[in-house]
C-alpha cells in the first residue's frame, strides 16, 4: 500500500524521515491515543537544522515529560517535602532521622544537592529525574527511556547511556555531550 507523502514530510532530510516514520510505527503499535500531537512535536524537532538547538529542545522537552510523568503519577507520594520512602523508614525505626527531598538528599554528605533550590532543581538533569530508588523499584515503577517516544529513535543508544547515568551535570555539559556522541544512528 503506498503512502501519500504531505509536503512537511518532504522537509525532512531521509534520515529524519526514517526516525519520523519510526516514531509513527512505535506509536501507533502502542496504541497510543494522542499520536498526531506527538508526531507534531518530533516533526518540529527533526526541521531543527541547528544541532545544538535541536538537542537542547529535545533535552527541554523530554525534562518536561518526565516533570509530568512524575507528578501525574505522583509515585514519590510527597507530603511535607517528605517521600514516601522516608516516611516509612520513619515509621520502621523511630530513630531514623525525618529527611526531606526525597532522592535529592545525599545521606553520605548529609547535605541536599548543591543544584536543589526552593523552586527544585536548578539544572533539570535527565539521569536525576528518571532515578528511581530501591523503594519505587519494588513498586515496579522505573522509567526506560527507550518508552519515551521522544528519544526512542531521536538518540542512539550511546547518547541514552550517557543521559541515563551522568548524574549532577549542567544542561549545557550534557547537550555537548550528547552532540559528540551522535554519529551512530538517532539525529545528527
Amino acid at each position: 500500500m503506498l503512502k501519500m507523502v504531505t509536503k512537511e514530510e518532504k522537509t525532512l532530510t531521509r534520515k529524519n524521515q526514517r526516525v519520523y516514520n519510526k516514531t509513527r510505527k512505535y506509536l501507533e503499535r502502542i496504541r497510543d491515543s494522542q499520536i498526531e500531537g506527538k508526531m507534531k512535536i518530533i516533526e518540529y524537532i527533526l526541521k531543527i537544522k541547528d544541532k545544538k538547538i535541536r538537542y537542547s529542545k529535545l533535552y527541554d522537552l523530554l525534562c518536561d515529560y518526565l516533570d509530568h510523568e512524575f507528578q501525574e503519577n505522583n509515585y514519590c507520594n510527597f507530603k511535607n517535602g517528605i517521600c514516601e520512602k522516608r516516611r516509612c523508614l520513619c515509621q520502621e525505626n523511630p530513630n531514623e532521622p525525618l529527611l526531606k527531598n526525597g532522592c535529592c538528599y545525599s545521606i553520605r554528605k548529609k547535605e541536599n544537592c548543591k543544584y536543589l533550590t526552593s523552586t527544585g532543581c536548578s539544572i533539570k538533569n535527565i539521569a536525576c529525574k528518571l532515578y528511581t530508588c530501591d523503594y519505587l523499584r519494588k513498586k515496579k515503577v522505573k522509567i526506560r527511556l527507550n518508552s519515551i517516544y521522544l528519544i526512542r529513535y531521536t538518540l542512539n543508544r550511546r547518547q541514552k547511556l550517557y543521559l541515563s547515568t551522568t548524574f549532577f551535570t549542567p544542561k549545557e555539559e550534557l547537550i555537548e555531550e550528547l552532540i559528540k556522541r551522535r554519529w551512530i544512528y538517532g539525529i545528527r
